[in-house]
């Protein structure tokens, strides 16, 4: 579509949240205008012009500021829920109005936001606007197969979104079905039984946040959750050793980011069963959604902690400046029960074969 509004002599945009996102549509772009006759293609903007004046450019919603000032003929958003409301209605939507041009935005949802009102708009008869929504079964170059094991790996607020398209009221909070989970007046802890094996993980901190310290056992029971601060580095690993040798020598699953990797390293040599577990986007994403989806699955049953139970509760996903989506605590709020027990938890079991553990060598 951007290309037709081009080779008529219209002037186009493709825009997605990140710089990264839109790479994915310059590529395609870039391959279609490769084709034309005396086509003359800018990498470093981004940008075709045609011999007829027509021209396309890939844009980023990253700077929002410096998507103002040009008319269009048309405008296609990619990802648009990712997309800030104002970014649309303060810099795309007016470059629309000299040339009275037109815009297509594409997304997964999230949530009920600005891009599912403009859904809801299409709904209407007699509108300028119309909406369509397509469930990835409807897409004949996905395996059927592949769909109905997603359904089985991921948790199931992501599959409505990602797979069935459907718009979910809330869609900020990662867990589910938290309440369901928690086994209402077992405090904890449990003592251990002999011959049981057990899962534990440790999130580390020193002084503002806090130590967490999470046991499940073999049939997904949490059966023990301690929580400090402010404690030394030498007390806290005496605490780790002594709760992984209580419960028959539960192997650890620990933070190892940071300040967490001496203190791995000493474990490991102490003869403590520690494994360590470095965080980036994507490990942390993996962890969580292991987590969601075993909360979802009853899975796992929960400890009554309130604290622990209200940070499940309150995690959520959130857009950062540069469109980014991440999952993390409220502002004001921490989530090292979510993340001890995410690590206690990614213990339980093992992935599908062939996926790498992010705490093993590839």
């Amino acid at each position: 579509m951007c290309l037709e509004s081009a080779l008529e002599g219209g002037a186009s945009w493709w825009v997605a949240p990140s710089y990264k996102v839109a790479a994915v549509g310059w590529r395609q772009l870039r391959k279609l205008a490769q084709q034309v006759p005396d086509a003359t293609i800018r990498e470093g903007d981004r940008k075709v012009d045609f011999p007829n004046g027509g021209w396309f450019q890939v844009r980023s919603a990253d700077t929002p500021d410096s998507l103002r000032g040009e008319g269009l003929n048309r405008v296609v958003i990619d990802e648009c829920a990712f997309v800030a409301e104002a970014t649309w209605t303060e810099a795309i939507r007016p470059a629309l109005s000299d040339r009275k041009g037109d815009a297509l935005l594409i997304s997964t949802p999230k949530g009920q936001n600005w891009f599912w009102r403009a859904w809801i708009k299409g709904q209407e008869d007699g509108g300028e606007w119309k909406s369509w929504s397509f469930p990835s079964v409807s897409n004949p170059f996905l395996d059927p197969a592949e769909i109905a094991a997603a359904k089985q790996d991921i948790p199931e607020r992501t599959f409505i979104q990602e797979y069935l398209a459907e718009f979910l009221p809330d869609a900020g909070g990662v867990f589910r079905k938290v309440a369901e989970a928690v086994d209402a007046g077992r405090k904890g802890p449990e003592p251990p039984v002999a011959g049981a094996t057990y899962s534990m993980g440790v999130d580390l901190a020193r002084v503002e946040d806090f130590t967490v310290l999470d046991v499940f056992d073999a049939a997904g029971r949490q059966v023990y959750h301690e929580r400090f601060n402010q404690i030394s580095w030498e007390r806290q690993e005496a605490s780790i050793a002594r709760v992984s040798t209580l419960y028959n020598d539960a192997s650890i699953h620990l933070d190892s980011t940071g300040l967490g990797d001496p203190i791995y390293e000493r474990l490991r040599k102490s003869g403590v069963r520690v494994r360590p577990y470095g965080f980036t986007n994507a490990s942390k994403e993996a962890l969580i959604d292991s987590l969601a989806m075993k909360i979802e699955k009853g899975e796992v049953r929960l400890l009554d902690v309130p604290v622990q139970t209200a940070e499940l509760q309150a995690y959520q996903y959130e857009l950062t400046p540069s469109r980014n989506v991440r999952m993390n605590a409220p502002e004001g709020m921490h989530d090292d029960c979510v993340i001890g027990l995410a690590l206690a938890a990614w213990g339980l079991s093992r992935p599908r074969q062939g996926v790498v553990l992010p705490t093993e060598p590839a």
